[in-house]
Parts: structure tokens; C-alpha cells; sequence
């Protein structure tokens, strides 16, 4: 009797997680089973690291709990009470129900729920939009994040993803605004250690917290939370005044410096203290500082947007690199999020010119006002699809979500991996395929590389990638 040879196959996928650095794998398969997810270590940002909450990512593929069938609801909502169902059957069934609510109320009391639970271009956020779009839905405004900063973004540098985080190695003066990194953009920080290394790179910090980053630091500003805005006119300020800007660079590449200079004027360091509890010796040196010693980086963290006047507070750290030409540089600049920079056309996957003229738009973020009758919508919300998302735990006002999820007349269909809290109040629950189970594309919003997602194994059961979900 032969001994049996194993087949071992390695194949290139990456994390569809929502996080900036958007790791590369390779996944590791036995005889059909994954067995093990390590990072690429060709990969020229992730360098072969992994996060920990990629751990046990191969195992969680063969969850016991994992969604795999069909179901259709046998209890009382919320019970969690399913039976196993044909994909016929459940398509069937919503086929049905939704040409009732149609015929009575029109498309527009069909809703979509999806997020970032998974970041692929062909399977993530908006891997249902051509769909519900030609049908005619509730526009659902996705803005749970970024929309301030991308805004902001866009309005003052244009549509460029800014600095390219890998050139962090070639910056002398470094700050990290708002960012703990070495929690949430680890893969940036070796680039931080080089620009240390081998060009004596000041690092500093500016969060209200002494943060894992913060202790790396050469220097801590601790602010007090949501008068960033402030701190950046401060420095504007001291710029303009000291005479530190690039008026070269100013006249050629920027319009507005006019209207910027008048209105920093309005916050000297002494006024900047008092909002922002920073002395205004530290004000004065921290823009000196950068101002003089290029090129200088800034790397924005999302944190900044987190408060009210978040965006304004985006545009004026986004003014800060033009003013003093750091733009000229490798390694000067600033970065929030370098999406702008994926060649993609967005608009051919989503399809926004089959809306018609007049659709109603709810944001995702109302959905309970929604889903409760709050909002007095007419037509009513009668059906919500949700993917990629579980809005009991994610979105604001989760009980009043909850009661509009008790409704009798909502007719609920979830697509997910798991019975989650929301997919217990489901009506049709429908099973997703996992990462390793799919292809995608992965642009991220951290560094400028896209990523291949390479299927590893079959998927189990009859779960189906969201694109087939849709094309069904």
C-alpha cells in the first residue's frame, strides 16, 4: 500500500478587512483545506506582517457557527429560529414579496444596507449598487466614515492620494497627527524607523493621548480633543508671520493664500493655547520646526474628522505642506487616505446613471429613524437587504433599529457568514462566501498598491460571493 503524498499549494490573496494596510497573504493549502495564512513577504509595504487579528483567519473559514444553507425564519423575530431552504426557494421567495411591495408602494420601499464588512472592489461596500440602482431602491448614502475628510480632502488638494506613505523613509521631520500607528498602520511605522535611521527624522506625535506611538515619539503633543483646526491655524500663523513660507511654490501651484492669511490671523499661539491647552512656546516651535527642516510629512489619522468641525480641521493640516513647499520633495507632504490615487471607475461597478431622476436618498446612519416610521417616509420602508454590514451593532440608535426590525410588515433579507444580531431578526438569511473562498480586487486606503484575491479552497456549503449573490 502507497504512502499517501500530500498536496500543498501556496496561493496570493489579500485582507479584506477594513484597515489601511490592506495586508498581502498567501494562503496555505493541504490536500483542499487551508491550513495556515501568512503574510507575502514580497509584498513591498507589508513586508510579510500580519496583525493579530489575522491570528486565526484560516480556522475561522471552518467555524462550526459558519452560515452555509439558505434559511428561512420559523420563529418569532429575534429568536433566531431558521430552517434550511433551497436557493430556489429562497429566491423565490424574495422575488415574491418584493413584486408585492412593488406593485403596492413602488421600488423606492426597498432599501439596501451594506458597509465595510468586507473592502473589495467586486464583493465590499458596493458590490449591490448597479443592482438596486437598476431597480430602482431607496438610495442608501454610505457616509458611517471618511465622507468629511474626503470632502475636505477634495475641496483643498483635489482628487491626488498626496504623499505616497513609502516615501515617509526619505522625510527629516515627521508628524503623526491623530494616528496611534503602531496599532492601526503598523506596516507604515518600519518606514518612520528609517527615515530616523539613516536621516536623523524628528517623530512627532499629536494626540490627547499618550498612545503606543506617542511613547515612541521624540516629542508628544498632548490636545485637547477636537481643536486640531486651531493648532494647524496656529502654525499657519507663526508661518505666515515668521516669514517661513515658500512664497515660490505658493504663487505658482496655489490659489486662496490671501483669504488663508487673514484668517489665521485671527489665531495667534496665545489664542491657539487657550483652545487647544498647548503652550504657545511649543505652538511657535512645533511650526518652526516644520516648516524649516524638510522635507516634512504629515500623516493624518481618521481620528481628526471625529469630532465636529472635523473637516475644516483636515483642511487646515492639508494646507500646512503647500505653504511651506514640502510638496516639492520625496518624502514631503501629507496623506489621509491615498484613494484617490486607484485608477478605478467606480461609476461603470455602481452604475449611478440608472438612478432616476427624483430617488429618494436615506443615509444609512437614519436607519432606525428609517425602519420606525421617524422619518415619516412615504412610500415606508417594507424591505431592507443587508450585506456586508450588521447595523444593530455598527450604526447609531441600535434599539430603535431593533424595533424597526420587529416590524410584521418588513420583509428582511440578509446575506452573511454568520447568524449575526441583526441576521437573527432575517426573514431570508442568505450565506456568504468567505475571503479565501472568492476573487477580488483589493484597493486600500492606507498605501497605494492593489492586490489580486486568488481563491484557495472551494467554498463550503452553498455560500456564494457577493457579486454572484447580486447576479442571481
Amino acid at each position: 500500500m502507497s504512502a499517501h503524498i500530500s498536496e500543498t499549494r501556496v496561493v496570493r490573496g489579500a485582507c479584506p478587512q477594513d484597515c489601511p494596510d490592506t495586508c498581502a497573504f498567501l494562503y496555505h493549502v493541504e490536500d483542499g483545506k487551508l491550513v495556515e495564512v501568512t503574510g507575502d513577504p514580497e509584498h513591498p509595504m507589508t513586508r510579510g506582517g500580519l496583525c493579530v487579528k489575522l491570528k486565526n483567519f484560516a480556522e475561522h473559514h471552518y467555524n462550526p457557527d459558519r452560515l452555509l444553507y439558505p434559511m428561512k425564519r420559523v420563529g418569532p423575530k429575534g429568536s433566531g429560529q431558521f430552517e434550511r431552504i433551497s436557493w430556489d426557494a429562497a429566491l423565490a421567495e424574495i422575488k415574491t414579496r418584493w413584486t408585492e411591495i412593488i406593485a403596492q408602494y413602488g421600488t423606492q420601499a426597498i432599501m439596501p444596507h451594506a458597509y465595510l464588512g468586507h473592502q473589495g472592489t467586486l464583493n465590499g461596500l458596493t458590490a449591490g449598487d448597479a443592482f438596486f440602482n437598476r431597480l430602482g431602491s431607496t438610495v442608501a448614502e454610505k457616509t458611517y466614515c471618511e465622507s468629511g475628510s474626503s470632502t475636505a480632502w477634495i475641496m483643498t488638494v483635489g482628487p491626488t492620494g498626496g504623499l505616497d506613505v513609502e516615501s515617509l523613509a526619505y522625510s527629516k521631520y515627521i508628524i503623526v497627527w491623530g494616528m496611534n500607528m503602531l496599532n492601526t498602520n503598523l506596516h507604515a511605522w518600519p518606514f518612520i524607523l528609517d527615515a530616523r535611521k539613516k536621516r536623523g527624522a524628528k517623530v512627532v506625535v499629536i494626540d490627547p493621548v499618550r498612545t503606543r506611538t506617542a511613547k515612541q515619539a521624540d516629542w508628544h503633543i498632548p490636545i485637547k480633543p477636537g481643536t486640531d483646526a486651531a493648532l494647524a491655524l496656529g502654525m499657519i500663523n507663526v508661518i505666515i508671520a515668521e516669514g517661513l513660507v515658500d512664497q515660490d511654490y505658493v504663487d505658482k501651484y496655489t490659489v486662496g493664500f490671501d483669504e488663508l492669511k487673514a484668517r489665521a490671523a485671527e489665531f495667534p499661539p496665545e489664542r491657539v493655547e487657550q483652545i487647544t491647552a498647548i503652550p504657545a512656546a511649543d505652538i511657535r516651535t512645533l511650526a518652526r520646526e516644520y516648516a524649516t527642516s524638510q522635507p516634512s510629512a504629515i500623516r493624518q489619522g481618521v481620528a481628526v474628522e471625529r469630532s465636529p468641525g472635523g473637516g475644516d480641521a483636515i483642511r487646515a493640516i492639508t494646507c500646512l505642506p503647500a505653504l511651506v513647499g514640502a510638496w516639492r520633495h520625496v518624502g514631503g507632504g501629507t496623506v489621509e487616505m491615498p484613494i484617490w490615487e486607484f485608477p478605478f471607475k467606480f461609476d461603470f461597478i455602481c452604475r449611478p446613471d440608472w438612478i432616476k431622476p427624483g430617488t429618494r436618498v436615506v443615509n444609512e446612519l437614519d436607519l432606525g429613524e428609517a425602519l420606525t416610521g421617524a422619518m415619516q417616509l412615504d412610500p415606508p420602508i417594507k424591505s431592507l437587504f443587508v450585506y456586508n454590514s450588521n447595523p444593530i451593532s455598527q450604526a447609531p440608535n441600535a434599539g430603535q433599529i431593533v424595533e424597526g426590525l420587529k416590524r410584521d410588515d418588513l420583509f428582511t433579507v440578509v446575506s452573511e457568514l454568520f447568524i449575526t444580531d441583526t441576521a437573527r431578526y432575517a426573514d431570508i438569511l442568505l450565506p456568504a462566501t468567505m475571503q479565501a473562498e472568492q476573487y477580488d480586487l483589493m484597493v486600500t486606503w492606507g498605501h497605494l498598491y492593489v492586490m489580486l484575491n486568488q481563491p484557495a479552497i472551494p467554498a463550503p456549503g452553498e455560500c456564494v460571493p457577493n457579486i454572484e449573490l447580486f447576479r442571481r
